[in-house]
């Protein structure tokens, strides 16, 4: 929905990264890709590739699906399009050096400063840009320790990696679904998958 100055969360996702990726490959399912196709067309952006799901998987699936269809080498910024992002310097900022950790093989993943104890979303236990552990939606008391730590975040859900580092890690932790993803790009008709 245009609520957002006017523009959707996906158009301004689109519209904040425009400037720091090479192409755009879109993952989404067969019942949303004529509205993001209708969402890219109208702030005069077209994706690169898309990739359209037959029945929508988890973001494992559909991060493992953008690096299949990625070069081993190629650097890929994941990014939801359910943030609202101030874009600028301390945006580029953080997505460059973002860059630079992939570039060196990290997996890299982003981080909210939390500002309430909220049990809905992930945690990123980190100390400077060292990751420590993931806690999955805490309850409130947990949450509440969390903030108090000041070493907590909020998992953003956007992550930067290398494809190829992105899929040994999957190999390595779940083969299945990388064998699963495997599959149904191999029976993708015209860039759908079963």
């Amino acid at each position: 929905m245009p609520i957002f100055e006017g523009r959707t969360l996906f158009q301004h996702t689109a519209l904040r990264n425009q400037r720091l990726v090479d192409a755009l490959m879109i993952v989404g399912n067969q019942e949303n890709y004529q509205l993001s196709r209708q969402n890219l067309e109208s702030i005069g952006l077209e994706a690169a590739y898309e990739l359209i799901e037959a029945t929508p998987r988890n973001t494992a699936a559909a991060i493992a699906f953008a690096a299949l269809q990625a070069a081993p080498e190629d650097l890929l910024f994941i990014t939801p399009s359910d943030h609202l992002i101030e874009a600028g310097p301390r945006y580029e900022a953080a997505v460059a050096r973002a860059f630079e950790l992939a570039e060196e093989g990290a997996i890299v993943t982003f981080g909210l400063q939390p500002d309430s104890p909220e049990t809905g979303y992930g945690y990123i236990q980190a100390v400077g840009e060292k990751v420590l552990g993931f806690r999955e939606k805490p309850n409130k008391e947990t949450a509440e320790n969390f903030l108090k730590q000041g070493n907590y975040f909020w998992n953003s859900g956007m992550f930067c990696f290398r494809a190829g580092v992105f899929l040994q890690e999957l190999e390595r932790l779940e083969p299945e679904v990388l064998r699963r993803a495997e599959q149904a790009l191999a029976q993708a008709v015209d860039g759908s998958c079963p």
